[in-house]
């Protein structure tokens, strides 16, 4: 079997239906595990460490539906990426959106980059670290994370890969607060910034980033080097230990031209009309970038490509 160059997945809490009610998306804010819960209580002897009951949870957050391990479905972002890869060059097989429960089977010696879709991905969201009593129980989607990546892992050692694992989306600032989950993770990169999937609208550059990844450009920074991505080797101080995490930075913004139309159906059906904002409100990450509204037949598209797939 020939394994694809390029894997996009993202963890259970953010690659579920939630069984079509509304707002249950936010149930991965719940507690899963208190690991700090006396032995000597009978909560512990009827749940053990569980605060929501696992049964539970996986019940309301079931998993997509896949074909052959590949994911029906994909949080927009990593769609947008998808996209933008097979635009710029890639085939349909070097690049595989995977289902996080069939990841194992698309990582091999032939892949290249493992991209990881990353929300709230240890726990630090505001509705996360209320319902948590800010971090002392882990949450759903802190757990289903650890699990993704230790999925992966383990699917590199058993198959001989020696791809580079990458974090994205809008989560990733809270590596910077947690800094040893980066080795415990085996992360090669973060890829710091929100919006189109991994990185600051990393959609627009698509295979320029991937090629940069895969060619080791982006092992360190290189002053001297005009490079649109800034790599930064951070240093982090916790408890007498010290830890190391790539972050890379990518600073320019696709025009509406440059942001790819996906091509295979986003969770939920979700899709963008605009990018920025032009309210202007100071607190507001969304108003640092430019206003670009889409025009309505790449609108039309996108909605077509959801109703396609139901």
């Amino acid at each position: 079997m020939k394994y694809p160059k390029v894997v996009l997945t993202a963890d259970r809490t953010l690659m579920s239906p939630y069984r079509g009610i509304s707002l249950a998306s936010f149930f991965g804010c719940a507690p899963a595990v208190d690991p700090n819960r006396s032995h000597n209580t009978l909560l512990y002897k009827v749940l053990r460490d569980q605060v929501t009951p696992r049964l539970l949870f996986d019940f309301i957050c079931n998993p997509i539906s896949h074909n052959n391990g590949t994911a029906d479905y994909a949080p927009y972002g990593l769609r947008k990426v998808e996209a933008s890869l097979v635009r710029d060059g890639y085939s349909r097989e070097d690049v595989v959106v995977a289902h996080p429960d069939y990841v194992d089977k698309f990582i091999g010696p032939e892949t290249e980059v493992v991209g990881t879709y990353e929300m709230d991905p240890l726990g630090m969201g505001p509705v996360t670290m209320t319902f948590t009593y800010g971090r002392k129980q882990i949450s759903y989607d802190e757990f289903y994370n650890k699990d993704l990546h230790m999925k992966i892992n383990r699917a590199k050692e058993k198959n001989g890969s020696k791809a580079k694992v990458i974090a994205g989306a809008s989560g990733t600032w809270q590596y910077n607060y947690d800094p040893g989950k980066i080795e415990e993770y085996g992360l090669y990169g973060i890829v710091e910034g929100d919006l189109g999937g991994i990185g600051p609208e990393m959609d627009g550059a698509g295979a320029k980033f991937f090629d940069a990844l895969i060619n080791n450009e982006l092992e360190t920074a290189n002053p001297f080097k005009k490079n649109p991505f800034k790599v930064e080797i951070k240093e982090f101080v916790r408890d007498d230990k010290t830890h190391h995490g790539r972050f890379i930075h990518y600073w320019n913004e696709p025009s509406v031209d440059e942001i790819p139309t996906i091509i295979n159906p986003s969770m939920h059906g979700m899709i963008e009309v605009m990018r920025g904002c032009g309210r202007g409100c100071k607190f507001c990450d969304v108003t640092l970038r430019p206003l670009r509204y889409y025009p309505v037949e790449k609108v039309v598209k996108e909605i077509e490509v959801n109703m396609k797939y139901g």
